[in-house]
């Protein structure tokens, strides 16, 4: 069975620097990666003949640049709508670059998983621009490299994390904060969203995800509920829209990885607290509003933004909660 790498788990630039490492090993210590944000669009870039790639018997020669896509889930594949629209946004920036005499190879890498379907469209677009050629290296390969290269392998950020997953709370604070301060202007109690949520029929969803009903009728009704409205006005809010997009994105990315690590929790509570723990470490940035943490948490799941509304087979459902 092939081994899970989990490069889901990684942040942005930990991707970025894993593909520069197995690029010098592809290509060669000509290898150059880019600074953040000055690249123009590319990771990375090589010129002249590569040490093995595609393979030692006809390898790349000339201008190669890379890139690299990184997403927080483990279930994307290539094949998915955002990702033809993420890569048709480079075309313009590929054409300059191979009209410029930059651009002889394009290689983009990604950890989704990469389907042979896919392939023939989107090397055909890229192509057209300008190139001599261009490859996807999705997931699969990726994995294949760190079986053969130990020493990038023993490295990675997550091999030894004893967390059941990793999760990047930066956008998340930046969600809290603002709600911090749009709440501030407001009225205590002016929205009070606990009896539209009860009428969602939370006590069979939480039988489904094993929350206790302790901790659902102690912290939840009773701490958080009474501020969802004020957390819906500022979702809601056209003004706020970055901000909503930046709350979404990470429940979609919370969505995923609790679902793939449900089994290494008891109870959903635990989940709560691990994820509290989680963003609190960003205590400066959370001064005096680390309490909406739970609020925006538990917002999320009342929401049905992350924890399931169905049971799902081999997923714990009902055997932790209180009775």
């Amino acid at each position: 069975m092939r081994r899970d790498y989990r490069l889901y788990e990684l942040h942005d630039d930990e991707f970025e620097r894993l593909v520069v490492r197995i690029c010098v090993r592809w290509f060669g210590e000509g290898v150059t990666p880019f600074a953040p944000g000055k690249d123009g669009g590319r990771d990375g870039k090589f010129h002249g003949t590569a040490i093995g790639f595609p393979s030692t018997s006809a390898p790349l020669s000339g201008h190669v640049v890379f890139q690299a896509k990184h997403v927080n889930a483990s279930d994307r594949s290539c094949s998915d709508r955002d990702f033809v629209t993420l890569l048709r946004k480079e075309h313009a920036q590929i054409k300059r670059l191979a009209a410029e005499g930059l651009c002889d190879h394009y290689i983009l890498f990604t950890n989704r998983k990469y389907s042979g379907g896919a392939d023939e469209k989107l090397i055909k677009e890229l192509l057209a621009l300008g190139i001599k050629s261009a490859e996807i290296v999705g997931t699969e390969r990726l994995s294949l490299a760190l079986d053969d290269f130990a020493e990038i392998r023993n490295e990675l950020p997550n091999r030894f994390d004893p967390s059941p997953f990793r999760f990047e709370p930066d956008e998340l604070v930046e969600v809290i904060r603002a709600i911090h301060d749009y709440t501030d202007d407001r009225e205590a109690g002016d929205v009070n969203g606990a009896e539209d949520f009860e009428k969602l029929k939370l006590h069979e969803k939480n039988k489904i995800n094993g929350l206790s009903a302790s901790y659902y009728e102690s912290i939840i009704v009773d701490g958080s509920m009474p501020h969802f409205g004020r957390v819906d006005q500022f979702l809601k809010n056209p003004r706020n829209a970055e901000f909503a997009e930046l709350y979404y994105d990470a429940a979609d990315e919370l969505k995923q990885k609790i679902f793939v690590k449900r089994e290494e929790f008891a109870s959903f509570d635990f989940i709560f607290g691990f994820l509290y723990e989680e963003i609190q470490c960003k205590r400066t940035a959370l001064r005096g509003r680390r309490r909406l943490i739970s609020v925006i948490l538990h917002h999320m799941y009342c929401n049905c933004d992350i924890g399931l509304k169905e049971p799902v087979s081999g997923i714990r459902s009902g055997e932790h909660v209180d009775a």
